[in-house]
């Protein structure tokens, strides 16, 4: 009997959970959100293909150069401010640990040097991603190709079949078919 309740319980809980975390009666459901890759990240000033690589290796030397070469100024000019505070806290934070180094006011120093550092990395980190994905979404968005990419290939693949054939109602014989595939791609 303890077992038949536990069991009522379990099938009770399940039944309505779905009902309270479903998605039917929510208002975002019945008025979605119109979003398109233009509103998103693919608002660019680009003209041709974008290098994902290229971009993510411009954010490695600085943060927001990869997303200048996008063409996206104004998130660029926002990663280098974002940089350059962190940089300024980083170096107040370093001469005041230097500067009051075994009293309690340079604890706070400390911490404020090791919360700038920890800022100026994750902007670094957080650029090179988005300057990668950016470019992809951009190329995307626009139709850019890779101009280095082949885009008419040819290939020719061997096409072996062994094709059952009855001979009577009790026995059976198999006949191998050879051919080649023809495939254009462009």
């Amino acid at each position: 009997m303890k077992r038949l309740i536990i069991l009522f319980a379990i099938i009770l809980c399940i039944g309505i959970s779905n009902n309270l975390f479903s998605q039917v009666h929510d208002d975002i459901y019945n008025n979605p959100i119109q979003r398109t890759e233009k509103l998103d990240s693919a608002n660019s000033t680009a003209k041709t293909y974008r290098k994902p690589s290229k971009a993510t290796l411009l954010s490695l030397a600085y943060p927001g150069v990869g997303q200048y070469y996008n063409g996206q100024k104004d998130k660029a000019i926002g990663f280098i401010a974002w940089k350059v505070a962190s940089d300024v806290c980083m170096i107040f934070g370093f001469y005041g640990t230097i500067d009051n180094l075994f009293s309690k006011e340079g604890e706070t120093y400390a911490i404020i040097f090791l919360g700038s550092l920890t800022s100026a990395v994750t902007s670094w980190a957080v650029s090179m991603i988005d300057a990668n994905l950016s470019a992809k979404k951009i190329n995307k968005y626009n139709g850019f190709t890779n101009p280095k990419e082949k885009k008419t290939q040819l290939s020719i693949n061997p096409d072996i079949k062994i094709i059952p054939q009855p001979l009577s109602p009790t026995t059976q014989t198999f006949s191998p078919s050879f051919g080649l595939n023809l495939s254009l791609s462009f």
